[in-house]
């Protein structure tokens, strides 16, 4: 691409001028970044500061006349015929040739005179070159301006190039910055460790061109260096040098940012890039540690001389540390791309600062939530203890309470009876009333036994196949003196055929005895009570209803709760402790079925629960 240009400038020249040659010298590097050296006022550029790049030439004659023609120009310019100047101008100038030069050239060019013209090149205010022509035969006046206006044109398309290569070697570099921090902010983002994103940190500022060192705040007030991404040989003299055998030693020189005015106008300077000296740095960052030899030393080290500084901010603008980026020398950095892997880093930082808080604040919980668990353990355990103990004393309590009162209620039956002599109409009432109350006395005591050895044992129900026809009456069995005293009728409406129940018989006992003793206790006397089951493929449903006083809309749904009881309609107060009903859901639920009630007040209540089928 670039041979071509100069080419075509030379040919244009040449065939503009009708040069014999034309020769075109750059200097140097001069399209690429690299700067060029200015012009000199007082004399021409040194031998060899300028290269050929193009040849050509216009007057008719075969290739190797062209290139004979070039090489005695050359000789003429070693020889000094060229004038000396500024190069501010068209310089011409006679150059006279031997006859043997002449002959040497291999055809007759005789009779005839050369004239050399040479034309400065300027590009961007810079001398970048010349154009030199070999005319043949005195030129006409117009040349020079011909000649000024050639160096122009040829002036301007070098200009054109260099703007364009340099705008080319933007873009690409644009390109691969751009290319650079997304590979960046794509590897800071999957780090969870510190060491982690300062170790892909100082990779990629590689890349970029920089290394770096990492000053990171210490118990959110002291500041102090914690990594270093030159190599380990240096990062191991560098340490030597203030004593220190380990990186984690440059914690030992934490520093506050109050007593160190540069590093607290880091931390709070609104611009993403500051430019700080060495030494200042230094002094700033180790203090006492770092004289003024130990800072050369450093300086001759870690190769640098002015730093670049750029702050770490978390969220709500608090100050994480410090960038501190060290670029090679002679070589222009680019602050934008620093800015924004430091920008990256800061939030990579502030997430890894997160996650370590949130895995504190974890175990904290984790611990006080195990300690206050173990607390807790500890206490149901002693609830615990404490319900078996009183469980123990209410089963001996009522099992003490019930062998007397058996025999008040046994002597009370003789003395009504007569056995032990006969009785006047008041004697008899009060002991009727000293039987009733120790009967109900009696029916307390039991149910409190019933309760506390469901409430001690608790066991697993033996499951087998329970005939419901057999239950019913064996239950019914106990309450039959009641029923007759009251004259309450039990009913039993079961089915023939009706499957058995699947379930623990002594369990199911309670349950009806439970159910059935409840509805002759809320029963008027002359009342009614019925059983009745149904069936299904895979569950059977008996119920027990009565036709006693019914319970209030607002007692159904706490009427199987412990110790619960509903008052009566007219102000009497229910028999019985508030434990049967909570016994009969207790043991149907532990068989895997379901109890309700069904009530209006006025008009009694039915009772119904369910329990599987026996399919063995």
């Amino acid at each position: 691409m670039l041979s071509r240009l100069f080419q075509t400038l030379v040919d244009d020249a040449s065939a503009i001028c009708g040069a014999a040659v034309a020769e075109l010298r750059l200097l140097p590097g001069l399209l690429e970044e690299r700067e060029t050296v200015p012009a000199p006022k007082d004399k021409r550029p040194e031998a060899g500061a300028m290269e050929q790049v193009a040849v050509g030439g216009a007057v008719a004659g075969t290739r190797a006349r062209r290139e004979a023609l070039a090489k005695r120009l050359r000789a003429l310019t070693e020889r000094g015929l060229f004038p000396q100047g500024a190069f501010k101008s068209v310089v011409l100038s006679r150059c006279e040739l031997e006859a043997a030069a002449v002959m040497e050239l291999g055809t007759p060019l005789a009779p005839f005179e050369l004239w050399s013209a040479e034309v400065p090149l300027w590009v961007e205010s810079r001398f970048a070159g010349s154009l030199r022509l070999l005319l043949e035969g005195a030129p006409p006046k117009s040349i020079v301006r011909t000649l000024k206006g050639v160096g122009h044109e040829a002036a301007l398309q070098l200009t054109q190039e260099r703007a364009r290569r340099r705008a080319l070697g933007l873009l690409d570099a644009s390109r691969q910055m751009r290319a650079l921090l997304a590979s960046a902010a794509a590897r800071l983002r999957r780090q969870t460790e510190r060491t982690s994103v300062l170790r892909v940190l100082s990779e990629e500022l590689r890349k970029a061109g920089f290394e770096c060192a990492v000053a990171l705040t210490q118990d959110e007030q002291r500041l102090a260096v914690v990594h270093l991404s030159h190599r380990p040989g240096q990062t191991a003299r560098g340490l030597t040098a203030l004593g220190l055998r380990r990186v984690s030693d440059l914690s030992n020189l934490a520093v506050d940012p109050a007593r160190a005015p540069l590093l607290a106008a880091l931390l709070s300077s609104p611009e993403p890039v500051v430019e700080v000296r060495a030494h200042a740095t230094l002094r700033a960052l180790f203090g006492r540690k770092a004289t003024a030899d130990i800072r050369e030393q450093l300086i001759h080290i870690f190769d640098f001389h002015d730093v670049l500084a750029a702050p770490l901010r978390g969220g709500g603008d608090h100050p994480l540390g410090i960038l501190f980026a060290f670029g090679p020398r002679g070589q222009v950095p680019d602050l934008g791309a620093l800015a924004d892997l430091a920008l990256q880093a800061s939030w990579a930082l502030e997430r890894c600062a997160l996650r370590e808080r949130a895995f504190q604040n974890a175990a904290m919980a984790e611990h006080e939530v195990e300690l206050r668990s173990r607390e807790l353990r500890e206490e149901v355990a002693r609830l615990i203890e404490i319900d078996r103990r009183k469980d123990n004393f209410l089963a001996n309590v009522s099992h003490e309470l019930r062998s007397p009162l058996v025999t008040v209620l046994g002597y009370t039956e003789m003395l009504l009876d007569e056995r032990l002599g006969s009785l006047n109409d008041r004697q008899r009432q009060c002991l009727q009333v000293a039987r009733s109350s120790g009967r109900r006395l009696k029916q307390f005591i039991e149910e409190l036994m019933d309760f506390s050895r469901f409430e001690l044992t608790r066991a697993a129900p033996r499951l087998g196949a329970v005939d419901l026809k057999e239950l019913v009456s064996h239950a019914a069995l106990g309450l039959t003196p009641r029923l007759l005293e009251r004259r309450i009728s039990l009913r039993q409406a079961i089915p023939r055929g009706c499957p058995r129940a699947k379930g623990d018989k002594d369990q199911l006992h309670q349950v009806l005895v439970n159910l059935l003793s409840n509805a002759e206790r809320h029963c008027r006397d002359g009342g009614r009570i019925e059983v009745r089951a149904t069936a299904t493929p895979d569950t059977l449903s008996i119920s027990v209803k009565d036709n006693g006083s019914g319970i209030a809309p607002e007692h159904l749904p706490r009427i199987f709760e412990r110790l619960y009881q509903v008052g009566d309609n007219v102000g009497r107060s229910r028999e019985g402790l508030g434990l049967g009903l909570h016994i009969v859901k207790s043991l149907v639920e532990s068989h895997e079925g379901q109890v309700s009630v069904e009530s209006e007040p006025g008009k009694g209540a039915t009772f119904t629960f369910t329990l599987p089928v026996w399919t063995e």
